[in-house]
């Protein structure tokens, strides 16, 4: 080979490096995400997701948990976790600096998933049959971390034109308290969240504590028009529980992959790349992940997308013309 022939393949060497290292420094070889508490549902995905990250992406992930939805968002924003694990509302909320948020923090979608469930169930023997016989109940009807239940009580109230000074309202911090109220009859109706198929709403239709407080379908719509708009009416399918005949219509909030707008773009094509380059292997985490597919991730999104998310759809040809319209209006 010639002196000229060797300098030119040595510098078209030099830039295969220069480009694959430019890549590589862009990236973070660490990602802190953050989850639930463990045990939770979202806890579980996040250790599944690291695990795969540190197999498939070379990026040393761990999953904290942090707590529920709301305080991610504010550990996202405080720069101590990367990723987060979260329900739409505390998202969405999060980025346009709603309560219990002061300022709005830099949150981009990455993935969307699973619908995070909101049920109103009522005490069996507590002598509820229809919303109109709250008056005079004692409800779990807010908690500070999850405000869209303080949302969806007053919303049942309103509709059914019942005077909030004559049902007794209470806090709980966790979803523990809630059931540990039911079991002793200390509450009569709870607003709970949970995931089709939750392991304590099991145990506690199989003890025949609960039932579903039935709200007709356009009652259904009319709290809904009240509501923020990452909230819907979703069903759970018949028999999802023992003893559940029938379907129900209960509220539901998408589950979000969401990073802080600071993780550089490669790394977050990584974090994409690995979810649905291995979605298989995801599915087998948890029942729940069986919901995040590569048509839910871009269903309906409330937030805008990441840069570097984006960069895996187009390079998969599922990004459209009609999804660069909703990330326009969505960044304004």
């Amino acid at each position: 080979m010639n002196r000229i022939a060797r300098y030119g393949a040595l510098l078209a060497a030099a830039c295969i490096i220069g480009s694959w290292t430019g890549h590589t420094a862009n990236a973070q070889t660490a990602l802190r995400i953050g989850v639930s508490s463990s045990g939770s549902v979202f806890y579980t995905l996040g250790v599944g997701l690291s695990a795969m990250l540190n197999k498939y992406a070379d990026i040393s992930a761990t999953a904290e948990p942090v707590g529920g939805s709301t305080a991610n968002m504010f550990a996202l924003g405080a720069d101590k976790i990367d990723l987060a694990i979260a329900n739409a509302g505390a998202s969405y909320d999060a980025f346009h600096g709603n309560k219990p948020f002061k300022d709005k923090i830099a949150v981009r979608l990455v993935a969307q998933g699973a619908p995070n469930l909101r049920q109103v169930v009522v005490r069996t023997g507590s002598g509820i049959e229809k919303p109109e016989d709250l008056v005079g109940k004692t409800v779990i009807g807010k908690r500070p971390a999850l405000p869209e239940i303080g949302l969806i009580m007053d919303a049942l109230l309103k509709v059914y034109d019942i005077d909030p000074g004559k049902v007794k309202i209470v806090s709980t911090t966790n979803t523990g308290e809630a059931v540990k109220a039911i079991k002793s009859g200390t509450v009569d109706a709870v607003v709970i969240p949970g995931s089709a198929g939750a392991g304590y709403l099991q145990q506690l239709m199989r003890d025949k504590k609960i039932t579903y407080l039935k709200i007709p379908e356009d009652k259904m719509k009319a709290m809904v028009a009240m509501l923020p708009k990452y909230i819907a009416i979703t069903t759970l399918p018949a028999n999802t529980y023992e003893g559940q005949s029938e379907a129900v219509k209960i509220f539901g909030l998408a589950s979000y992959l969401v990073a802080a707008a600071r993780v550089p773009d490669e790394t977050v094509y990584r974090v994409t790349k690995t979810l649905f380059g291995h979605i298989d292997e995801f599915h087998g985490f948890h029942g729940a992940a069986k919901e995040w597919t590569l048509k839910e991730a871009l269903e309906t999104p409330t937030i805008p997308y990441h840069p570097g998310a984006i960069r895996y759809f187009k390079e998969g040809n599922a990004w459209t013309p009609a999804l660069d319209k909703v990330q326009a209006e969505l960044t304004q």
